[in-house]
């Protein structure tokens, strides 16, 4: 689930700044100004926080240094794979 809320946190980040700039550029440049461009920024933001959330929740245990070896001395093969 990790990478899945990784991907569309990278994808909702792009297309944050892909269409940021496009509304930018209708305000600003000689592009015409469109709404849809400015919905489609505030969406990719706000879909790349909440991943980006998401993400910081499921590797919580990471900074605790949880995620080394979570079966230590439980699992044999484990500890043949890590040996």
């Amino acid at each position: 689930m990790k990478k899945f809320w990784a991907i569309a946190c990278v994808i909702a980040f792009t297309a944050f700044w892909t269409f940021g700039f496009l509304a930018l550029a209708g305000l600003f440049g000689d592009r015409p100004f469109d709404w849809t461009s400015a919905l489609i920024s505030l969406a990719g933001l706000g879909l790349g926080i909440y991943a980006r959330l998401q993400i910081n929740a499921l590797t919580a245990s990471i900074t605790k240094g949880m995620h080394v070896r979570p079966t230590q001395g439980e699992d044999e093969f484990a500890e043949k794979v890590h040996a």
